[in-house]
């Protein structure tokens, strides 16, 4: 089964999410993407935030593991802080930017309000609910299985 990687990132009560809008379906999702071959899960976090974001991560942990079935990858799901930094972009070398580039499937990063996030259209309905359990009582210190 392949591997994907996602970022929550919570920046002064706002929530980094990827607003997409693929064939016309318009939803948030988090940051995040497919470990490549000879690529660690951390390595594949910290270059798909920055290719989605401009964004630098200096911690990570990992909080939830969320299993899907084939073709669809097994999920890893990291609380992360990031180095200081200007606004969000997508970096012009990066695949979410050709596909912006062709209208084929729109990504752009977008800070949401933490209050607001449990009325928005998320991809992945178990983990939108993990996540606002999180921001009320706080996020695992050991991982959680969904």
């Amino acid at each position: 089964m392949s591997q994907a990687v996602r970022a929550i990132i919570i920046e002064n009560n706002n929530l980094l999410l990827a607003s997409r809008n693929k064939e016309g379906n318009q939803y948030f999702t988090l940051v995040g993407g497919r470990v490549k071959d000879q690529e660690t899960k951390l390595q594949a976090l910290q270059r798909k935030v920055k290719e989605e974001t401009g964004l630098d991560i200096v911690n990570a942990q990992l909080v939830f593991i969320e299993d899907h079935p084939e073709p669809y990858s097994q999920q890893y799901i990291y609380l992360c802080h990031v180095d200081q930094h200007g606004e969000l972009r997508v970096l012009e070398s990066s695949e979410e930017a050709y596909l912006n580039t062709i209208g084929l499937d729109l990504h752009q990063p977008i800070w949401s309000p933490v209050n607001g996030f449990a009325t928005l259209p998320f991809r992945t309905p178990q983990l939108k609910d993990a996540i606002v359990d999180a921001l009320k009582s706080g996020f695992p210190s050991q991982p959680i299985k969904l």
